[in-house]
């Protein structure tokens, strides 16, 4: 089983480094991650688990909690998490926090037996894009030799809005 972990790993890592784009947004994902996870060290532990980071550009860090409650109370934390990201995190243009509410990411980390009990089935997410997103998302698959991931990647971007 970790033989194959390992080809898969490896296959990803060279079609990653294979095209540009694709690498970019890797990084950019990665990036997302890190500091997400930083953030949670950041914050309060009761706020930890009710948000995440969704996105960050040149100038907006895009912050998703579980609910209207939750966010309300992250929004009173924008001047510290500001502060925090310019400094502790190297994000040194950003101007802004904006703070979303993501049901779905709620209901995605509540066990199935928790989203039974209160909706009676399994929530599927539905993928939104913006337009831009699904551009540049189009463009990556345009550049993929490969056939198969390139359908794959142009279906994902078909998304957009």
């Amino acid at each position: 089983m970790s033989g194959q972990r390992n080809l898969i790993a490896r296959q990803f890592s060279e079609l990653v480094s294979s095209n540009d784009q694709l690498n970019k947004l890797y990084q950019h994902a990665k990036d997302i991650c890190a500091l997400n996870e930083k953030l949670h060290k950041h914050l309060a532990p009761s706020l930890r688990s009710h948000c995440n980071v969704a996105n960050y550009s040149d100038e907006t860090l895009t912050v998703n909690a579980d609910t209207s409650a939750w966010a309300s109370k992250l929004r009173y934390c924008i001047p510290d998490i500001l502060e925090f990201a310019k400094l502790e995190c190297g994000l040194t243009n950003l101007k802004t926090v904006r703070v979303r509410v993501s049901p779905i990411h709620h209901k995605a980390n509540q066990s199935k037996t928790d989203q039974s009990k209160f909706s009676g089935t399994n929530p599927t997410r539905k993928a939104r894009l913006s337009k831009k997103s699904a551009d540049f998302i189009k463009n990556v698959a345009e550049s993929i030799n490969d056939p198969v991931l390139r359908k794959s990647i142009l279906k994902i971007s078909t998304h957009g809005k």
